[in-house]
């Protein structure tokens, strides 16, 4: 087993306890088959699809086998469609495929046609409530007749009226839920008004109350206004004690609208009354379910408003991002003395985890490593930053190249994180003594190129990822150099790249990328053309090629 076998090559940066992150179904299954709401692991990569094999199968002929996948990368929860067949969709958006895009609470994901919401407990300022228990035979729940619905009181049109326009200005869904809930008490002189929204099975959050009293929603209303609308509920008193608790809250009569997003259910207003209350008043259960509505396209026009800016939010911080990272590479190409490069990289998600780089140390001498960081996007990226810099300053200052290695890994270990590690091979090509010297930190991923002969992969012998144990020891493995030979350089974004089949490519692929009449220059536009044509559409990662040859 190599050094980097056992440390998923999907980990990604946990600087800061990032929030809880669930889905909860919204669309139902034409078989009849139920799908239970999931909590998403916060250190692993988590595959929806509906293949048995997905971390959450979803038995619907709209999704594929592997139909996208979720990961945390430190605060943010990023969703990628895996080159599905019908796609998937964030908020009616459609995303690209292969790109990750950021997800958050309150979020609708549709993958094909089927339907799930995001919800985050810790990321609502809000509190939760337990469901109040089962009104049973003593109670029951009804759909309203439709001629019930027929009129709204003088006072209810006039404060619709005064809703609609302070809904339009709010930015925020706990601010338009609390709006509509005072809107339904002033019209319609009921005391309490809630609107909650499904946590789990147990638990509602609750988004707006009109009422200082801890709300109690029942069960059987929120289930009931799911499937048929806009539901009210009766108690009968002298039926026995199954409804006692209804009866310990002294609840009269209560009405629950669903407040759609896009037609699905995705919070409840609730009215009640109690004790010497009297009844709901018939013309409010209108009022509410008008209300309901308006309210659904506050939150749908909220929620795009917030996607639009957190894409603008994100592409800013990684444009920055992307235009450091070009102050720390090299040209594309270029010469140190005799010693010539080329490089191309290409990454997954803006910013890339690939670093190259390649400099002189001395007249006769040029250093050069590439190498692939844990984890993707702007941690990647930082991490990545350090480790160049820290390496280059090392050689440049004198130190050999395997204890160089050596001290950037204790370095990277003492004041990072386990998942955070670098997978590095580098090298030091000394025209004088006609020898390349290579260290490979648990990278392995380079291929000899003489002129017409056959490309062969360099056998080193692989030594730890940087950052993965305090004390490392690497050994340095040397090569002749030969007239008109090349040594190219790739990361794993060559080998792994999997075609619309998932089969990798792998380093037999690589090879027969690189045979052929390839000139020295066109190593690294070879390479990537091929693992292009393999991926026969996006790149899953970030992909780095490099060849460095002696004039």
């Amino acid at each position: 087993m190599s050094p980097t076998e056992h440390i998923p090559s999907y980990y990604s940066p946990m600087d800061a306890p990032a929030p809880r992150l669930s889905l909860r179904p919204i669309s139902s299954i034409d078989t009849g088959e139920s799908v239970r709401a999931v909590s998403l692991p916060a250190d692993s990569l988590f595959v929806i699809g509906r293949s048995a094999d997905a971390n959450w199968p979803i038995p619907d002929q709209s999704v594929s086998r592997r139909h996208a996948s979720i990961v945390r990368n430190g605060e943010t929860w990023l969703l990628t469609d895996l080159n599905s067949r019908h796609g998937t969709s964030l908020n009616d958006r459609r995303i690209e495929p292969a790109v990750a895009t950021p997800i958050q609470d309150g979020d609708v994901i549709e993958f094909g046609s089927w339907r799930c919401r995001c919800t985050s407990g810790s990321a609502r300022p809000g509190v939760t409530t337990p469901f109040a228990p089962s009104p049973g035979a003593a109670a029951s729940v009804s759909a309203i007749p439709a001629q019930q619905l027929g009129g709204v009181a003088q006072r209810g049109l006039e404060v619709l009226m005064e809703l609609t326009a302070k809904l339009d200005e709010l930015d925020a869904r706990e601010a338009a839920a609390q709006a509509a809930a005072d809107a339904v008490r002033e019209a319609t002189s009921c005391r309490r008004v809630v609107v909650v929204e499904p946590e789990s099975d147990t638990e509602l959050s609750v988004l707006a109350s009109t009422s200082v009293e801890p709300p109690k929603v029942s069960r059987s209303l929120v289930e009931q206004a799911a499937r048929q609308g806009l539901v009210q509920l009766t108690v009968n008193p002298g039926q026995g004690d199954q409804a006692q608790s209804i009866v310990d809250l002294g609840i009269r009569s209560a009405i629950c609208a669903p407040v759609l997003v896009d037609g699905s259910p995705t919070a409840f207003m609730t009215i009640d009354t109690r004790d010497a209350e009297g009844v709901v008043p018939p013309d409010a259960a209108s009022f509410c379910q008008s209300v309901a509505r308006l309210t659904g396209l506050a939150f749908q026009r909220i929620s795009a408003t917030m996607m639009a800016d957190r894409h603008r939010q994100l592409q800013a911080d990684l444009d920055a991002a992307r235009r450091a990272q070009e102050l720390l590479s090299p040209p594309k190409q270029g010469r140190h003395g005799a010693v010539s490069y080329q490089f191309e990289s290409i990454p997954g998600r803006v910013v890339a985890g690939d670093l190259f780089d390649v400099f002189p140390i001395d007249e006769s001498r040029a250093a050069f490593f590439l190498g692939d960081v844990s984890g993707k996007g702007v941690g990647a990226a930082m991490l990545m930053a350090a480790c160049q810099s820290q390496l280059r300053t090392r050689l440049l200052s004198g130190v050999q190249l395997a204890d160089a290695m050596a001290l950037v890994s204790t370095d990277l270990h003492q004041r990072s994180e386990a998942s955070k590690f670098v997978t590095l091979i580098a090298g030091i090509v000394d025209v004088r003594e006609g020898t390349i010297k290579l260290v490979d930190a648990g990278h392995g991923l380079s291929v000899h190129v003489r002129g017409k002969d056959a490309p062969t992969r360099v056998e080193t012998e692989p030594g730890f990822p940087l950052g993965v144990v305090e004390t490392a020891e690497y050994e340095v493995h040397e090569l002749r150099l030969q007239p008109r030979s090349s040594l190219v350089l790739f990361s794993d974004g060559a080998v792994e790249q999997t075609n619309p089949d998932g089969q990798q490519l792998g380093v037999d692929g690589v090879l027969a990328c690189l045979a052929g009449e390839l000139g020295r220059e066109s190593l690294v536009k070879g390479l990537l053309n091929g693992v292009r044509a393999h991926a026969a559409g996006p790149l899953a990662d970030d992909l780095t090629v490099a060849a460095v040859w002696v004039d």
